[in-house]
């Protein structure tokens, strides 16, 4: 009387080829991209960077007539443009002020909001002399 192994081997081969086939997991990302990044991206989507368009592949796809790299700059260049538009609209759209950090200036008066006196400071005006 032996034993037999059909269902055993069955079931293991099941799960051999379920741990094969299986993707791996991957931690999820929890920092978002940034707008910059985001739009670099963009470029090169459907048109892919300098090293995947020379690929066998890709360059078979070309000569045969079933890639067409200006299309792919085109989707690419759509798609840019509405991201931009996309971000333009919320930035101009979330306040009705567009508010800005004012800039570092080295004047902190003027001459209509100094008090006026008769007498002048010394190098507070223009001398113009004559030759």
């Amino acid at each position: 009387m032996g034993i037999q192994l059909n269902h055993i081997s069955g079931l293991t081969l099941a799960l051999l080829a379920a741990a094969v086939i299986a993707p791996a997991g991957h931690a999820q990302d929890t920092a978002s991209q940034t707008i910059p990044d985001a739009l670099n991206d963009l470029g090169t989507t459907y048109s892919g960077d300098y090293f995947r368009n020379r690929g066998i592949v890709r360059q078979g796809k070309r000569i045969i007539g079933l890639d067409f790299p200006e299309r792919a700059l085109e989707w690419d260049a759509n798609a840019t443009s509405a991201a931009v538009r996309d971000i333009l609209l919320l930035q101009t759209t979330s306040d009705p002020t567009i508010r800005v950090p004012d800039l570092a200036n080295p004047y902190s008066s003027s001459l209509l909001t100094s008090p006026s006196s008769s007498v002048p400071y010394v190098g507070s005006e223009f001398i113009f002399e004559t030759f």
